[in-house]
């Protein structure tokens, strides 16, 4: 910085000496025609005496002054960050303010819908529980031998459906751990359909209801964990049924997709589930106002196990759903999973 300024001066001074000898000449010899008046050492001498720390002067100033302003540019810079990092830091301080929020509400719904389950799930396992130990202590008195086959058939039913319920506990505890083991063996869809059908057939007698069973697709057998894949369909029927109403319809399928996949499923005609629920439905103890509102409420297990199984095959499932129209819940089975025909029918 010294050496520039040192340069500047000296130029600037050299040239303010030069002016002033140029105008001691003309003035002098020019103007007044005095030669003898004319004395340039002189004026090279005070010129230069004057100019030099003038010149320093006026330059160490505005050298002063552009680096000042040089500072002032700088400072500003840094204000504007430090402006826009404690935005940035109020901003971020919002959002977490905010996902804090958020986390605490789906904190409090996760217990409340927890709640929900336990109480509902707890009324389940006490109802056939109930009726196990009663008729139990009905057949050890004499006075009810006559209704003895009748209780024990009772009592069969009240412990198929208790071991129902623990099954669908283990099976969502499995899921919750990553602990599904799938042994997969080639299906029939047909099968497996007609299968599923017998099953629930006693629900759509009950109901009166007409269930179709449809397959379209060249692809008739799928590589699956056989009890996986028939869980998944019943538990889909089994829902279909409960939210149909007497003399409805209900359809299983089966098509090809575009990508080679394979899509089953089941549409029903019943009750509908809202818009804001769906989503909810398939998360653990997942079920919908409109579902515990409902007469025929359930553990609010089967979707939650149908999706965790799906996605063990390395499938997914969606829902399509109308209010006071009906449901469609499928499944999808990637292309690897597909096959045209069973190898043991290959020659």
């Amino acid at each position: 910085m010294v050496r520039e300024k040192l340069i500047t001066t000296l130029v600037f001074a050299s040239a303010i000496v030069a002016a002033a000898m140029v105008a001691d000449f003309a003035i002098t010899i020019v103007i007044l025609h005095d030669p003898a008046g004319y004395t340039p050492f002189v004026t090279l001498g005070i010129s230069t005496l004057i100019a030099i720390p003038v010149t320093y002067g006026f330059v160490s100033g505005r050298a002063n002054l552009r680096e000042a302003r040089d500072s002032l540019a700088k400072a500003y810079i840094v204000a504007q960050t430090a402006r826009a990092d404690a935005q940035s830091a109020l901003r971020a301080g919002e959002e977490a303010r905010a996902k804090a929020e958020t986390d605490r509400a789906t904190a409090i719904e996760a217990s409340r819908a927890k709640s929900e389950f336990l109480a509902n799930m707890s009324h389940e396992l006490r109802t056939p529980l109930n009726a196990i130990l009663g008729f139990s202590e009905a057949l050890s008195i004499g006075t009810f031998a006559a209704k003895r086959e009748e209780y024990s058939r009772l009592i069969h039913a009240s412990g198929t459906h208790l071991l129902g319920l623990v099954n669908d506990l283990l099976d969502l505890s499995r899921i919750e751990a990553n602990k599904v083991e799938l042994h997969d063996e080639e299906i029939e869809l047909d099968d497996l359909f007609h299968e599923c059908a017998a099953i629930v057939d006693p629900g759509v007698i009950q109901k009166n209801l007409k269930l179709d069973l449809h397959i379209a697709t060249a692809s008739p057998y799928v590589v699956a964990d056989r009890r996986s894949l028939r869980q998944i369909l019943l538990n889909l029927l089994s829902n279909a049924i409960k939210f149909s109403s007497a003399e409805g319809r209900v359809e299983l399928f089966a098509r090809t997709e575009p990508d080679g996949g394979l899509s089953l499923g089941v549409k029903d005609e019943g009750t509908g589930i809202p818009d804001d629920e769906q989503g909810r439905m398939f998360e653990r103890f997942g079920q919908g106002r409109h579902d515990i509102s409902h007469s025929h409420k359930g553990t609010g297990l089967g979707l939650p196990i149908v999706k965790g199984l799906i996605e063990a095959h390395g499938g997914r499932v969606t829902m399509e759903s109308t209010l006071g129209e009906g449901t469609i819940v499928t499944v999808w089975l990637p292309p690897e999973r597909i096959r045209t025909r069973s190898k043991s029918s290959v020659a």
